[in-house]
């Protein structure tokens, strides 16, 4: 909770502005009303204030929705549904039409209201009477917020050593516009804990500027400072204000009361995450997580584990202000106790930096031995006393503050499945937000501990993802027949494709039949990939019927087989799980990986794809008006990275992996953690001379450098249109876009990102600039690439911000870092993996001379058809490529050089 003196914040700023207030404290009504209120909201999302208001007090301008006051922890948090600021704006009532259900919004509510109840003066005894015998004694941290302790943590925020909030402050100055162009049009943004707003503002600024239509709540626990906080706004155009007046738990339950079709944005500043265990802060995340709706995002605030020294002081200023403000929190106690029960000059403030743990740690110490007494009332009236004694030099403990490393944030996140989509960091690199967003699957990355066979809750998040897709963004039935690529088959084929491969597989190694109707298996078990020049050659395929099956008939097949995969793993009895089973099920699962992928690149090329349901584009969230061609986004200009390969461990020039398919027959029969790979990846190569010294580019040549190629080649560029130099993901009408799933997007957005072209397209552009710079530039080879993204993986930190898994659903570039880096590139700004893998000029071949290559048992064809000479090795990942793909860097993909479909890009290399 932060607080600031009130100061003219904004150009409106008008202390005439008489704020409105929600009050999720007042238990006068109880849970009953807050559930009548959901109900309501289902058909009106912002309900009228004057009629609420006029159950309580027409001239009240604060609203009871509420809940029993509830909280365990010593924080405050909120969103909302019922938007109040009509009171003050005049505004008429908003309707809506929401679908949600009036039984989801009970539900979330119910789960809300099971929190304890709310009692500070019970804390604070408890917690000086600990019930485990010689446990620490500790002092709730809401004690040092009141109206004195608000007033003197603002001024610790001022403070020179408290680099906190400044950093905070530079990011949100430096990178605001980007920000929220994340935030939706007509989106409810509710900040929990949200103090002085002093920060805020410069959110709320950057969103009046994008014109964006935005409803904003302030939640706090102090009433007076929220409201001279919120008249600290003044007022917007676009952005209403308003306060809600409670704690996070409260905030918790009037967030669920939200219709789904309410776009909500949650912000949580000044690293008060910190303020919880890490455990906590899972919880907490987890809690949130489920009132939110999908496309919902946080915008959470975090101090990094920095110099302990630098941590130390800006909790510990020479002038004393965090002294005074954690002793007040003693005067505080008296106050909410209501009797004089501790005495402030028998204790000392205390503090230091836990480096192992990664937190601060405040104290109150206690300067002589001495007995607390606490007087209380029992309900029959008598008075009772509770005695505390305390031992000189005793620390109890009233507030943590954590610090987080990159990689237990990108823990925190991945355990608590809220997909990170942006991370703008200090120009101090002390300090980050972190933009996270709920989507309606998660893909976990992949860890030294994950099994090689997937686990069935793998399986679901995939089913989610490819249903969402065939479901809801192929419209039914027009789009079923379509084919947007000539060389492939109609979308319908792949929903009958998947399960038919699954249902073969298991049927072959458990020596059963196939599921019914097995003539599917004749028609849906090999889909074609012809010859791009001359699509009459092609490869041994399943028939392609005059009329293809009903779609009802093969989602009832897709749905069967599903669950005999489910009946097969948890029958272990029937189906032990031997390394053979797990190994069909890593196939099944990767081949419905990739053809995920491969919808979706066809997808694109529909202009009658329908975008993901909840999951807007963060260029379609801004009303600005945009120039397209003539002035694309720019990415910063690419720098070199040089490798020395002869320097590298040899682990880094490795080829491939060990996993031979006659060895789940040996003694690796029941071996169920080792990786698992396709044929191409085995054996492990570890005798392969090492290239020579080379130069690599850190990121993908952009759209805006492949069109700045392209007009200076041309006469005028809309006139090359029919240019076979033209991306096939670009559309050019009368100006120049770029294909996505959400319509086009165009190239004063999509300029920046890395361009999605065929192979010898991308030659065609090096032999330009090698010419225009007088370099001799190329494609790297698959072993150059391969050195690149191994070195990136084992020296730099995984941030999960690589753009892969749909963290974005386009290939915008996959590392968003806001901090400008100077002086020689590292191996850490290598854009890989993700946004679109990485064109090789190596051709698609064994890793070992072709007569000692061992072809799958399994799957005859999936690699030894296509070793032509006419499919060029392609490594890293694209924005839909699966982390279990994305992050095993033996995979090895592959496309016909001129195939121009493709999630492909490429980048640079330059031989010493």
């Amino acid at each position: 909770m932060v607080s600031s003196p009130i100061s003219p914040l904004s150009p409106n700023f008008d202390t005439s502005h008489s704020p409105t207030i929600i009050d999720l404290r007042s238990s006068a009504k109880g849970p009953d009303k807050f559930k009548q209120a959901s109900k309501n909201n289902v058909q009106n999302t912002y309900p009228s204030p004057p009629s609420a208001a006029q159950e309580l007090n027409q001239e009240a301008d604060v609203v009871e929705l509420r809940l029993d006051a509830r909280a365990e922890s010593p924080s405050s948090s909120s969103d909302s549904d019922s938007m109040m600021d009509a009171a003050s704006s005049g505004d008429d009532t908003l309707e809506n039409d929401s679908n949600s259900s009036v039984s989801d919004l009970e539900d979330n509510v119910m789960a809300a209201e099971s929190a304890p109840a709310f009692d500070l003066p019970k804390m604070i005894i408890s917690g000086l009477c600990p019930a485990a015998p010689g446990a620490p004694k500790t002092i709730p941290t809401m004690v040092l917020y009141d109206d004195r302790g608000l007033q003197l943590f603002d001024d610790i925020t001022y403070l020179d050593e408290y680099y906190l909030t400044q950093d905070e402050i530079d990011i949100l100055e430096r990178d605001g516009d980007k920000i929220v162009e994340l935030i939706p049009d007509n989106s409810v943004v509710v900040e929990l804990g949200a103090g002085s707003l002093r920060k805020t503002v410069l959110l709320l600024n950057a969103l009046e500027r994008k014109r964006k239509n935005i409803r904003y709540y302030a939640l706090d626990l102090m009433l007076d400072e929220l409201t001279k906080s919120l008249k600290s706004l003044g007022n917007f155009v676009n952005v209403k204000t308003a306060g809600l007046w409670g704690t996070y738990e409260e905030g918790l339950a009037f967030v669920s009361s939200f219709g789904s079709d309410v776009p909500k944005t949650l912000v949580w500043l000044g690293s008060s995450i910190g303020n919880l265990t890490r455990v906590e802060a899972q919880e907490f995340i987890t809690s949130y997580r489920k009132t939110l709706n999908v496309g919902d995002n946080w915008i959470i605030g975090i101090d990094r584990r920095n110099d302990p020294q630098e941590i130390t002081i800006a909790y510990n200023d020479p002038k004393g202000v965090t002294r005074d403000f954690i002793m007040n929190g003693l005067d505080h106690i008296n106050v909410i106790l209501k009797q004089d029960f501790i005495d402030r000059n028998k204790f000392q403030y205390f503090a230091q930096y836990n480096a192992e743990l990664g937190r601060h740690e405040a104290y109150y110490q206690v300067k002589e031995a001495h007995e607390l007494v606490y007087k209380e009332t029992t309900e029959s009236g008598m008075e009772r006393q509770s005695r505390i004694p305390l031992v000189k030099d005793e620390l109890i403990n009233v507030e943590y503050s954590y610090k987080w490393s990159l990689a237990e944030t990108t823990e925190l996140f991945e355990q608590t499945e809220m997909t990170r989509i942006a991370q703008f960091t200090s120009p101090s690199n002390r300090y980050d937000l972190h933009i996270v967003r709920k989507t309606p699957f998660y893909f976990k990355a992949t860890s030294e501990s994950s099994p090689a066979c997937p686990s069935q809750q793998e399986w679901t998040e995939l089913w989610k993802s490819w249903d969402l897709i065939t479901m809801s963004m192929i419209q039914h039935p027009s789009m079923l027949l379509e084919k947007p690529i000539a060389l492939r088959h109609p979308f319908l084929f792949y929903l009958g494709h998947i399960p038919v491969f699954l249902d073969t597989q298991l049927s072959r190694v458990l020596n059963e039949e196939y599921s019914e109707p097995k003539y599917f298996n004749l028609i849906f078990e090999r889909g074609i990939d012809p010859d791009v020049d001359d699509p009459t050659k092609c490869h041994a395929h399943s028939e392609v019927p005059d009329t293809w099956p009903e779609i009802e008939s093969i989602i009832d097949f897709r749905d069967r087989v599903r669950k005999r995969l489910f009946a097969v793993m948890d029958n272990k009895e029937k189906y032990p799980m031997t390394r053979r089973l797990a190994r069909v099920l890593f196939m099944a699962f990767e081949h419905e990986v990739m053809h995920l992928e491969t919808l979706m690149y066809m997808l694109v090329q529909s202009p009658n794809t329908l975008p993901p349901p909840s999951l807007p584009a963060s260029w379609s969230t801004t009303k600005a008006s945009t120039t397209n061609a003539t002035n694309p986004s720019q990415a910063p200009v690419a720098s070199w990275i040089t490798i020395d390969p002869s320097q590298l461990d040899k682990a880094i020039l490795t080829l491939g992996h060990d996993d031979s398919e006659a060895e789940d027959f040996g003694s690796k029969k029941s071996d169920l953690q080792s990786e698992f790979g396709w044929d191409n990846e085995h054996p492990l190569v570890t005798t392969r001379t090492p290239p020579p010294t080379f130069k690599i580019q850190s990121r993908q040549v952009t759209n805006t450098e492949y069109l700045t190629y392209l007009q200076a080649t041309s006469d005028d560029s809309i006139k090359f249109k029919k240019d076979d130099r033209i991306p096939a993901s670009w559309l050019i009408k009368d100006d120049i876009f770029i294909k996505t799933v959400y319509g086009p997007a165009p190239m004063s957005v999509a300029g920046d990102w890395p361009v999605s072209c065929s192979q010898i397209q991308a030659k065609g552009y090096i032999a330009w600039l090698s010419e225009q710079r007088a370099q001799n530039y190329g494609l790297p080879t698959e072993h150059e690439l391969s050195i690149a993204l191994k070195l990136k993986q084992s020296t730099a930190p995984r941030t999960g911000l690589g753009n892969y898994g749909f963290r974005q659903w386009y290939p915008a570039p996959n590392e968003q870092k806001s901090s400008i880096s100077t002086g020689t590139a590292t191996i850490a700004d290598f854009s890989g993996p993700g946004a679109l893998w990485d064109w090789t000029c190596t051709p698609f071949a064994p890793l070992v001379e072709r007569d000692a290559f061992e072809t799958s048992k399994l799957y005859p064809g999936y690699s030894s058809d296509f070793f032509d000479e006419k499919h060029m090795a392609v490594l890293g990942a694209s924005w839909a490529t699966h982390p279990r793909v994305a992050e095993r860097r033996s995979f090895r993909n592959w496309y016909q050089s001129n195939y121009p479909f493709v999630f492909a890009g490429f980048r640079l290399v330059e031989r010493m």
